[in-house]
């Protein structure tokens, strides 16, 4: 087996990977597709995906096959994937495709994932209007018992 790993600028083969969310929470759902040269014989493409957590990318990857569309002078390959690991931070991802019995291994790319703040604060500076309210409330109090 053959591997090659080809740069969409330098070979036709590859198209841009598209990553959809841009940024995915970990646990989501991601979709990817790919546009390849329509002229190129494709008999096999899989995508490759890892999920990572400071700079080390766990074991189990999800390598998936991709669904076939077509549009005017590209090929399109799309598929879904559900990220599984709570603490992951980045998802690492290239695409092989096995074309007239040679594998092509696009460059790899990396997405970061977006990750939830502290949800119990869901308006910033909230706190300050409590603060303001408290010493109002304070004062009136005070000045009620003097």
């Amino acid at each position: 087996m053959v591997q090659n790993s080809i740069n969409a600028e330098e070979n036709p083969i590859f198209g841009s990977i598209d990553i959809y969310p841009s940024k995915p929470a970990p646990h989501s759902n991601v979709s990817f597709t790919i546009g390849i040269n329509s002229n190129v014989t494709v008999e096999d493409i899989r995508l490759i995906v890892q999920e990572c957590k400071s700079g080390m990318c766990l074991r189990n990857d999800s390598n998936v096959s991709m669904n076939y569309s077509h549009s005017c002078c590209m090929a399109f390959y799309e598929t879904q994937i559900k990220l599984i690991y709570e603490g992951a931070t980045t998802i690492k991802y290239y695409v092989k495709i096995l074309s007239n019995g040679t594998w092509y291994t696009s460059d790899t790319s990396f997405t970061d994932l977006s990750i939830p703040g502290n949800n119990n604060r869901s308006t910033p500076g909230f706190e300050l209007v409590l603060i303001i309210f408290s010493i109002i409330l304070f004062l009136t109090l005070k000045k009620r018992n003097l």
